[in-house]
């Protein structure tokens, strides 16, 4: 049975400053609380008047809020859900609940009399967290979303399986390290530009993790750039030092005129009430984009914003709407936040993707082999002798523009300006030499 509020009177005095007393104390965390999700530099904001997104690149200690399925009640702090995956906002929501005992606690001191403040900022606590809850899980979605490609959540329909909600990144731009044993370096993400300008596009930004950021930094040919933005005169028996996060972006950004974001995020989740701490960002792969915009958090509205219920006191917090009740048998103080909302990552075709656990070593002229060959009717790439005219023809199959007699070197140009996926489908179908 649900009935009117029993603290009404002190919801009421703090609810209509709800935002305000949101962003106060996400103000005093700003430096623990990060929401890139919020930067409309990053995400444009789309209202969505039937709940739903449209993308031409999209198929089809807080705790983050969780995702629930269209007309079934908000779940108190359980488990992540979504109704569907392919063109309706997903529902988010949660719970936090007051038990009788502390009811009876915050009795006693409005009892007591004087306390009148305190009472309003325990009260308060509940629709802070919930707020803040939802935004938790925005910024998990966009991270996860970015880095992977896709956000996959829990179906309670079918508990054994995934909806991912896919941004259809294109096999193409996916991209491998040239030495999966020693880790990212300057080169792999130049040779990235490159594949990016062979595409017609110009990437400003490395999305990237700390940690990966970090080795980044200690790599031989990162310590050689900055070495020579500074003008400093060294040799192969120079150990130069590893240069601090600032030297390094400074001259990563004069050689090439690409930025980082540097991601070191942190999300709490809870499902069944067992809660732990995730970094949502997949430390394995580093996100080259091509704008500062990329992609609209898309939001709707909640059935409940313009069908209340009596004996609920409401408050709209942007796309979010918070409400507050208390219902008997047990005594319960219930605070709820709901929305409709979702991060969806746009115009995938600029996007690049260098996953550092796959290796995408570059082909180098074997002139020994060359030489080796005086009829010209092989040649050797990655180690690996095929027969040219064949090589050629598979090349040019896959995109490039060979002249039939072009040279050794012009056709491992062609193989190396190959994405990776591209690699692969020529090594699988080219005909190898005896």
């Amino acid at each position: 049975m649900q009935q009117s509020s029993l603290f009404l009177k002190y919801i009421l005095s703090f609810f209509p400053i709800l935002k305000t007393l949101i962003e106060k104390i996400n103000g005093k965390r700003k430096n623990e609380l990060t929401y890139l999700h919020k930067d409309t530099s990053i995400l444009r904001r789309v209202y969505s008047p039937d709940n739903k997104w449209e993308a031409d690149t999209v198929d089809t200690s807080y705790v983050a809020a969780d995702y629930v399925a269209v007309d079934s009640p908000v779940p108190l702090k359980s488990r992540d859900k979504i109704s569907t995956a392919s063109g309706k906002l997903p529902k988010m929501g949660m719970k936090k609940s007051l038990k009788e005992s502390e009811i009876l606690q915050l009795r006693m001191m409005e009892s007591q009399g004087g306390q009148v403040a305190e009472i309003r900022r325990k009260l308060a606590q509940d629709p802070v967290a919930c707020s803040v809850g939802i935004d938790e899980r925005n910024e998990y979605a966009l991270l996860y979303g970015l880095s992977n490609g896709y956000v996959a959540v829990r179906d309670d329909d079918n508990p054994k399986e995934l909806l991912r909600i896919k941004y259809q990144y294109l096999a193409d731009n996916i991209l491998g390290v040239a030495d999966k044993d020693e880790g990212l370096t300057v080169a792999d993400l130049k040779n990235c530009i490159g594949r990016a300008a062979n595409d017609g596009n110009t990437i400003i930004k490395f999305w990237i993790s700390k940690s990966k950021f970090d080795a980044l930094k200690k790599a031989q040919d990162a310590r050689e750039l900055v070495a020579n933005y500074r003008g400093q005169t060294y040799d192969s028996q120079t150990k130069l030092p590893i240069p601090t996060a600032s030297a390094f972006q400074e001259a990563f950004l004069d050689e090439t005129g690409v930025s980082f974001q540097i991601i070191n995020r942190t999300v709490r989740l809870e499902h069944d009430g067992d809660k732990k701490s995730v970094k949502p960002w997949n430390n394995n792969m580093v996100i080259g984009v091509c704008s500062e915009m990329i992609g609209a958090l898309v939001y709707g509205q909640v059935a409940e914003a313009t069908n209340r219920v009596s004996g609920v006191t409401y408050q709209q917090i942007d796309y979010k709407l918070i409400s507050q009740f208390s219902t008997t048998d047990p005594l319960k103080e219930t605070t709820a936040v709901q929305a409709y909302c979702l991060p969806v990552i746009e115009d995938v075709d600029t996007i690049y993707q260098i996953d550092t656990t796959l290796a995408d070593p570059g082909a180098a002229l074997d002139k020994d082999a060359e030489a080796a060959d005086t009829t010209d009717v092989k040649v050797t790439i990655a180690g690996q002798a095929y027969k040219k005219p064949e090589a050629i023809k598979t090349l040019n199959g896959l995109g490039s523009t060979l002249a039939s007699d072009a040279s050794d070197k012009d056709v491992i140009d062609a193989y190396n300006a190959l994405p990776l996926s591209k690699k692969k489908q020529f090594t699988e179908s080219a005909t190898k030499a005896e």
